[in-house]
């Protein structure tokens, strides 16, 4: 499958990966303040994951399918994910702290936009 880019398979990863921790730590959001503001928007872990999961399943179904609208859709589903774990771990403290989540949890969701432009514009994509 040629069309398929390194950046949608580590995306579809990680959230499949952050998806099971969630479904299988019911207290994680008690164990770290990082979690406060995303528990905020998304109050239970099981959440957390389903919305991950459901990131990744989009991606997958649109790779498999060779779908470039599917795959975009997944791919945005993914940058608003990201950006709302980022936003949560930058404001975790009631003040702006720039932690290496903040850092990597914004930087998935610039490849997750970045990648749905080429996904959607890129002729070696369908």
């Amino acid at each position: 499958m040629k069309n398929v880019t390194a950046v949608e398979i580590v995306l579809s990863y990680v959230s499949l990966g952050w998806a099971y921790v969630l479904f299988t730590s019911p207290l994680l959001f008690e164990s770290s303040d990082n979690w406060n503001q995303v528990q905020q928007i998304m109050p239970y872990e099981w959440l957390v994951g389903s919305v991950a999961l459901i990131a990744a399943v989009t991606k997958i179904i649109g790779l498999i399918l060779k779908n470039k609208r599917i795959r975009w859709i997944g791919l945005i589903m993914s940058a608003i994910f990201w950006i709302t774990i980022a936003a949560g771990m930058l404001i975790a403290k009631g003040y702006l702290d720039f932690t290496t989540g903040f850092v990597v949890y914004s930087g998935m969701a610039i490849l997750s936009l970045w990648t749905s432009k080429e996904v959607m514009l890129d002729g070696r994509t369908d």
